[in-house]
Protein backbone atom coordinates (compact mmCIF):
# COMPACT_ATOMS: atom_id res chain seq x y z
CA UNK A 1 0.00 0.00 0.00
CA UNK A 2 1.36 3.94 -0.82
CA UNK A 3 0.74 6.00 2.16
CA UNK A 4 0.76 10.02 2.05
CA UNK A 5 3.27 9.29 4.84
CA UNK A 6 5.07 6.33 5.95
CA UNK A 7 7.48 6.24 8.71
CA UNK A 8 10.23 3.57 10.63
CA UNK A 9 12.00 4.02 13.45
CA UNK A 10 14.17 1.45 15.43
CA UNK A 11 15.56 2.05 18.61
CA UNK A 12 18.72 -0.06 20.07
CA UNK A 13 21.21 0.63 22.35
CA UNK A 14 24.69 1.14 21.51
CA UNK A 15 27.85 1.69 24.15
CA UNK A 16 25.18 2.19 26.96
CA UNK A 17 23.31 4.92 25.31
CA UNK A 18 19.66 4.73 22.96
CA UNK A 19 20.42 5.53 19.34
CA UNK A 20 18.85 5.31 16.45
CA UNK A 21 19.91 2.15 14.72
CA UNK A 22 17.43 2.19 11.81
CA UNK A 23 14.87 4.97 10.26
CA UNK A 24 13.16 5.32 7.35
CA UNK A 25 10.23 7.68 6.36
CA UNK A 26 8.40 8.39 2.97
CA UNK A 27 6.02 10.93 1.45
CA UNK A 28 4.97 14.26 3.52
CA UNK A 29 6.81 12.70 7.48
CA UNK A 30 9.98 12.97 8.33
CA UNK A 31 11.87 13.53 11.59
CA UNK A 32 14.23 15.14 13.15
CA UNK A 33 18.00 14.46 14.19
CA UNK A 34 17.89 13.14 17.80
CA UNK A 35 18.19 15.40 20.67
CA UNK A 36 18.64 14.41 24.11
CA UNK A 37 16.95 15.14 26.92
CA UNK A 38 18.51 13.11 28.89
CA UNK A 39 21.96 11.15 28.63
CA UNK A 40 20.02 8.33 27.42
CA UNK A 41 16.96 9.72 26.13
CA UNK A 42 16.79 10.75 22.90
CA UNK A 43 14.29 13.10 21.57
CA UNK A 44 12.64 12.69 17.96
CA UNK A 45 10.37 15.22 16.63
CA UNK A 46 7.72 13.92 13.91
CA UNK A 47 7.40 16.81 11.27
CA UNK A 48 4.28 16.26 8.28
CA UNK A 49 5.65 19.05 5.72
CA UNK A 50 2.54 18.90 3.44
CA UNK A 51 0.52 21.53 5.94
CA UNK A 52 -2.03 19.05 6.75
CA UNK A 53 -4.33 15.80 6.53
CA UNK A 54 -6.46 16.44 2.93
CA UNK A 55 -8.95 14.08 1.81
CA UNK A 56 -7.95 10.54 0.90
CA UNK A 57 -4.66 11.04 2.96
CA UNK A 58 -3.21 7.86 5.15
CA UNK A 59 -0.33 7.71 7.12
CA UNK A 60 1.07 4.97 9.00
CA UNK A 61 3.81 5.12 11.54
CA UNK A 62 6.24 2.09 13.25
CA UNK A 63 8.09 2.43 16.28
CA UNK A 64 10.59 -0.41 17.66
CA UNK A 65 12.21 0.44 20.78
CA UNK A 66 14.89 -2.14 21.58
CA UNK A 67 15.55 -4.39 24.78
CA UNK A 68 16.24 -1.94 27.46
CA UNK A 69 16.40 1.15 25.24
CA UNK A 70 14.39 4.66 25.53
CA UNK A 71 12.46 7.01 23.85
CA UNK A 72 10.87 10.48 23.15
CA UNK A 73 8.78 10.99 20.09
CA UNK A 74 6.66 14.27 19.86
CA UNK A 75 5.44 16.45 17.06
CA UNK A 76 6.23 19.73 15.64
CA UNK A 77 2.75 21.16 15.49
CA UNK A 78 -0.84 20.76 15.99
CA UNK A 79 -2.13 18.10 13.00
CA UNK A 80 -4.69 20.19 10.93
CA UNK A 81 -7.66 17.83 9.68
CA UNK A 82 -9.46 19.64 6.36
CA UNK A 83 -12.48 18.22 4.68
CA UNK A 84 -12.38 14.84 3.62
CA UNK A 85 -16.20 13.98 2.93
CA UNK A 86 -15.24 11.10 0.50
CA UNK A 87 -12.81 8.93 1.77
CA UNK A 88 -11.75 10.43 5.00
CA UNK A 89 -8.05 10.21 6.49
CA UNK A 90 -6.61 7.17 7.93
CA UNK A 91 -3.64 6.83 10.43
CA UNK A 92 -2.17 3.75 11.70
CA UNK A 93 0.53 3.83 14.60
CA UNK A 94 2.41 0.87 15.70
CA UNK A 95 4.64 0.91 19.06
CA UNK A 96 6.49 -2.42 19.67
CA UNK A 97 8.54 -1.86 23.35
CA UNK A 98 10.62 -4.88 23.69
CA UNK A 99 11.87 -5.43 27.55
CA UNK A 100 13.08 -2.74 30.20
CA UNK A 101 12.23 -0.53 27.30
CA UNK A 102 10.68 3.01 27.78
CA UNK A 103 8.64 5.02 25.33
CA UNK A 104 7.28 8.80 25.62
CA UNK A 105 4.61 10.14 23.09
CA UNK A 106 3.58 13.54 23.48
CA UNK A 107 1.33 14.38 20.62
CA UNK A 108 0.30 18.04 19.97
CA UNK A 109 -3.50 18.65 19.48
CA UNK A 110 -5.98 17.10 16.68
CA UNK A 111 -7.56 20.13 14.88
CA UNK A 112 -10.84 18.87 13.33
CA UNK A 113 -11.98 21.17 10.32
CA UNK A 114 -15.52 21.32 9.01
CA UNK A 115 -16.51 18.45 7.42
CA UNK A 116 -13.25 16.71 8.46
CA UNK A 117 -13.19 12.50 8.70
CA UNK A 118 -10.45 10.86 10.91
CA UNK A 119 -9.99 7.64 11.68
CA UNK A 120 -7.23 6.43 13.93
CA UNK A 121 -5.73 3.02 15.07
CA UNK A 122 -2.92 3.04 17.45
CA UNK A 123 -1.40 -0.96 18.17
CA UNK A 124 0.54 -1.00 21.27
CA UNK A 125 2.80 -4.51 21.87
CA UNK A 126 4.46 -4.01 25.07
CA UNK A 127 6.69 -6.33 27.36
CA UNK A 128 5.57 -6.44 31.03
CA UNK A 129 8.93 -4.91 32.34
CA UNK A 130 8.22 -2.14 29.76
CA UNK A 131 6.74 1.41 30.60
CA UNK A 132 4.72 3.13 27.91
CA UNK A 133 3.71 7.22 28.51
CA UNK A 134 0.78 8.68 25.85
CA UNK A 135 -0.92 11.47 25.33
CA UNK A 136 -3.35 13.11 22.45
CA UNK A 137 -6.02 15.67 22.45
CA UNK A 138 -8.85 16.63 19.75
CA UNK A 139 -10.29 19.96 19.45
CA UNK A 140 -12.99 21.41 16.91
CA UNK A 141 -11.33 23.90 14.31
CA UNK A 142 -12.33 27.01 13.03
CA UNK A 143 -15.88 27.36 10.44
CA UNK A 144 -17.55 30.11 8.41
CA UNK A 145 -20.04 30.65 10.50
CA UNK A 146 -18.35 30.10 13.80
CA UNK A 147 -19.97 26.81 14.64
CA UNK A 148 -18.31 24.35 17.02
CA UNK A 149 -18.40 20.61 15.89
CA UNK A 150 -18.41 20.94 12.48
CA UNK A 151 -16.34 18.02 11.32
CA UNK A 152 -17.92 15.11 10.25
CA UNK A 153 -16.38 12.28 12.49
CA UNK A 154 -13.40 11.22 14.54
CA UNK A 155 -12.62 7.79 15.62
CA UNK A 156 -9.87 6.91 17.64
CA UNK A 157 -9.60 3.38 18.34
CA UNK A 158 -6.18 2.17 21.39
CA UNK A 159 -5.44 -1.41 21.35
CA UNK A 160 -2.45 -2.81 24.03
CA UNK A 161 -0.95 -6.10 23.90
CA UNK A 162 0.75 -7.01 26.75
CA UNK A 163 3.26 -10.09 26.18
CA UNK A 164 1.58 -10.77 23.32
CA UNK A 165 -2.30 -10.65 25.23
CA UNK A 166 -4.95 -8.05 24.09
CA UNK A 167 -5.12 -6.20 28.04
CA UNK A 168 -6.74 -2.94 27.00
CA UNK A 169 -9.23 -1.51 23.96
CA UNK A 170 -10.42 2.10 24.16
CA UNK A 171 -12.41 3.06 21.42
CA UNK A 172 -13.38 6.93 21.28
CA UNK A 173 -15.96 7.51 18.59
CA UNK A 174 -17.41 11.69 18.08
CA UNK A 175 -19.70 12.01 15.42
CA UNK A 176 -21.42 15.28 15.97
CA UNK A 177 -25.16 15.91 15.24
CA UNK A 178 -25.28 18.94 17.32
CA UNK A 179 -25.45 16.77 20.74
CA UNK A 180 -21.76 16.71 21.53
CA UNK A 181 -21.93 19.36 24.33
CA UNK A 182 -25.01 18.40 25.72
CA UNK A 183 -24.57 15.61 28.96
CA UNK A 184 -23.28 12.19 28.82
CA UNK A 185 -21.58 13.64 25.25
CA UNK A 186 -18.89 16.54 26.08
CA UNK A 187 -20.62 18.05 28.83
CA UNK A 188 -20.54 21.42 27.48
CA UNK A 189 -16.57 21.29 26.63
CA UNK A 190 -14.85 21.87 23.41
CA UNK A 191 -11.91 19.96 24.18
CA UNK A 192 -10.68 16.11 24.49
CA UNK A 193 -7.80 14.54 26.48
CA UNK A 194 -6.57 11.11 26.21
CA UNK A 195 -3.87 9.88 28.40
CA UNK A 196 -2.03 6.50 28.52
CA UNK A 197 0.60 5.04 31.28
CA UNK A 198 1.68 1.61 31.58
CA UNK A 199 4.24 0.64 34.17
CA UNK A 200 5.05 -2.08 36.13
CA UNK A 201 4.88 0.44 39.57
CA UNK A 202 1.10 1.64 39.08
CA UNK A 203 -1.22 0.41 42.02
CA UNK A 204 -4.37 1.89 43.31
CA UNK A 205 -2.84 3.81 45.40
CA UNK A 206 -0.70 5.37 42.73
CA UNK A 207 -3.75 6.31 41.37
CA UNK A 208 -5.46 7.63 44.23
CA UNK A 209 -2.50 9.92 44.73
CA UNK A 210 -2.85 11.30 41.30
CA UNK A 211 -6.38 11.89 41.18
CA UNK A 212 -5.72 13.86 44.90
CA UNK A 213 -2.97 15.71 42.77
CA UNK A 214 -5.42 16.91 39.96
CA UNK A 215 -8.47 17.88 42.23
CA UNK A 216 -7.61 21.58 42.04
CA UNK A 217 -8.62 21.59 38.46
CA UNK A 218 -12.35 20.73 38.94
CA UNK A 219 -13.84 23.62 38.32
CA UNK A 220 -12.30 24.59 34.65
CA UNK A 221 -12.26 20.76 33.39
CA UNK A 222 -13.77 17.55 34.02
CA UNK A 223 -11.11 14.66 34.82
CA UNK A 224 -11.84 10.88 34.75
CA UNK A 225 -8.77 8.10 36.27
CA UNK A 226 -9.00 4.23 35.19
CA UNK A 227 -6.95 1.45 36.28
CA UNK A 228 -6.54 -1.08 33.70
CA UNK A 229 -6.60 -4.68 34.11
CA UNK A 230 -2.62 -4.56 33.78
CA UNK A 231 -0.02 -1.94 35.15
CA UNK A 232 -1.44 0.75 34.05
CA UNK A 233 -3.63 3.64 34.08
CA UNK A 234 -5.56 5.73 31.25
CA UNK A 235 -6.85 9.43 32.10
CA UNK A 236 -8.90 11.20 29.73
CA UNK A 237 -10.32 15.51 30.45
CA UNK A 238 -12.51 17.80 29.19
CA UNK A 239 -11.99 21.23 29.14
CA UNK A 240 -12.47 24.43 27.13
CA UNK A 241 -8.92 25.22 25.48
CA UNK A 242 -5.83 23.22 24.69
CA UNK A 243 -3.48 24.95 26.94
CA UNK A 244 -5.54 23.27 29.88
CA UNK A 245 -5.66 20.41 28.89
CA UNK A 246 -1.40 20.82 28.13
CA UNK A 247 -1.47 22.01 31.85
CA UNK A 248 -3.33 18.85 33.44
CA UNK A 249 -1.08 16.38 31.50
CA UNK A 250 1.97 18.15 32.33
CA UNK A 251 1.28 18.05 36.45
CA UNK A 252 0.68 14.11 35.17
CA UNK A 253 4.17 14.08 33.63
CA UNK A 254 5.86 15.49 36.79
CA UNK A 255 3.94 13.62 39.48
CA UNK A 256 4.74 10.49 37.59
CA UNK A 257 8.16 11.34 37.25
CA UNK A 258 8.57 12.20 41.15
CA UNK A 259 6.64 8.86 42.24
CA UNK A 260 7.94 6.26 40.04
CA UNK A 261 11.79 8.14 40.41
CA UNK A 262 12.20 8.35 36.67
CA UNK A 263 13.41 11.75 37.05
CA UNK A 264 12.50 15.45 36.34
CA UNK A 265 9.46 15.81 33.65
CA UNK A 266 10.87 16.08 30.52
CA UNK A 267 11.31 19.11 28.46
CA UNK A 268 9.95 18.98 25.49
CA UNK A 269 11.70 21.53 23.34
CA UNK A 270 10.08 22.25 20.06
CA UNK A 271 11.71 23.96 17.30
Amino acid sequence: MTYTGFLQVKIGKKRNRSVVTNSFFDGVLKITRPTYLRDDLPLLTLIHVGGGYVDGDSYKTEVVVSDSSRLALTTQASTKVYKSPNYGVKQTMDFVLEPNSELYVKQDSLILYKDANFTQQTNVHVSSSAVFYYTDMITPGWSDDGELFTYKKATSKMKIFVDGTLQAYDHLLLQPNGQLEKLMYLEGYTHIGTLFFIHPGVTEGFIDKLRTKLASYAKESRIGISSLSIKGMSLRVLANSTPMIERIFSECESFIMKELKQGEALEWRKG
